[in-house]
């Protein structure tokens, strides 16, 4: 028995030398090792902000996974063997989670830590803190995010009795934001979506210039964030005219365990060396073809009417060839 539990902490030793293991605490009646990593990660799901108070919202996931269970010692009534195979699966559990925001110039954080019980490996649960952005805020500011938490370490079971030993950890991760200004000349006047969890689909907007300058040689990316991710390239829009319109279809893969609820991206548009971003507000449903409301439905049929009326007009412009740029061009 001495050797075999010699040779198992030589294991145990080489596997915490490559990160798949922290610091190795045994008690001295252990039936079972359980070794991985717990890690916390945190997206945004809306990165995009306008001046004055918003609530920002963050969806934190708990990756930590079972990398290997390996048993040391079988001897031991089979109840309680059996038990603590059981409880070791908790060990990549986030619990007492305390989670604390920091604002970072004119951003202010006016609301206080939030707290998650438990977050058990492979599950996502919201934040929500206040953020209050002064007038004059516009761009992108990193936000750190402060997590405390306990997590399991190790577990014994003797005659029934289960005795986990906990230990604290702490972790920081810095979380980007973007504060849009409030005198842009362009806007989102439509949107469209067409996406579901675990699937690729499409994001279209209408763009509107409704300043009094044409925006030359103007290009929409779509910034997003996990759980979702834009596939392709930036879109061409050409020039757009004072009270002009242009169509841009972006196409954007879904985590397949991403929360249905409402999200903000944003569209970042670029003409010449001016750069603006527009917020984009996405509501991800589980829904496929069919509205879950009368007004997505309405919205849809608007924002219907508005694209063949943007593919009418380039039609137009097409046919009567009086080499003149057009003031509205589709994705190229």
């Amino acid at each position: 028995m001495g050797m075999k539990l010699f040779e198992i902490v030589c294991i145990l030793l080489i596997l915490g030398g490559t990160c798949l293991a922290e610091d190795l605490i045994f008690f001295a009646d252990d039936h079972y090792k359980s070794l991985g990593i717990l890690d916390l990660k945190a997206s945004v799901t809306n990165p995009a902000l306008n001046p004055g108070n918003s609530l920002l919202k963050i969806d934190l996931a708990n990756t930590g996974r079972l990398e290997e269970l390996i048993p040391i010692n079988d001897n031991g009534p089979p109840d309680d063997v059996r038990a603590e195979l059981k409880e070791e699966m908790h060990s990549f559990d986030a619990l007492n989670i305390n989670a604390v925001l920091d604002g970072r110039e004119s951003l202010r954080v006016t609301s206080g830590p939030q707290h998650i019980s438990v977050l058990r490996s492979g599950d996502i649960s919201p934040l929500q803190f206040n953020i209050t952005a002064e007038n004059s805020s516009r761009g992108w500011f990193e936000l750190p995010l402060h997590l405390d938490y306990m997590r399991q370490v190790d577990v014994s079971v003797s005659n029934g009795t289960v005795s986990p030993l906990y230990q604290s950890f702490n972790q920081s991760l810095n979380l980007r934001v973007f504060v849009t200004g409030d005198k842009e000349p362009l806007r989102i006047i439509g949107i469209k979506s067409e996406l579901l969890r675990g699937k690729s689909g499409t994001i279209s907007v209408v763009i509107e210039n409704y300043g009094a300058k044409t925006m030359e040689n103007c290009s929409a990316r779509l910034l997003a964030a996990p759980p979702f991710h834009v596939e392709g390239p930036d879109i061409l829009l050409g020039d757009l005219g004072p009270g002009k319109m242009a169509l841009a279809s972006f196409i954007v893969a879904v985590d397949a365990n991403a929360s249905l609820q409402d999200y903000q991206l944003g569209c970042l548009i670029q003409s010449g060396e001016s750069r603006m971003e527009l917020a984009l507000p996405l509501a991800l449903t589980g829904s496929d073809n069919f509205p879950g409301s009368l007004a997505l439905l309405v919205g849809g049929i608007i924002f219907a009417f508005m694209a063949a009326f943007l593919l009418l007009k380039k039609s137009e412009l097409l046919y009567r060839r009086k080499g003149r740029r057009p003031g509205i061009l589709a994705k190229r």
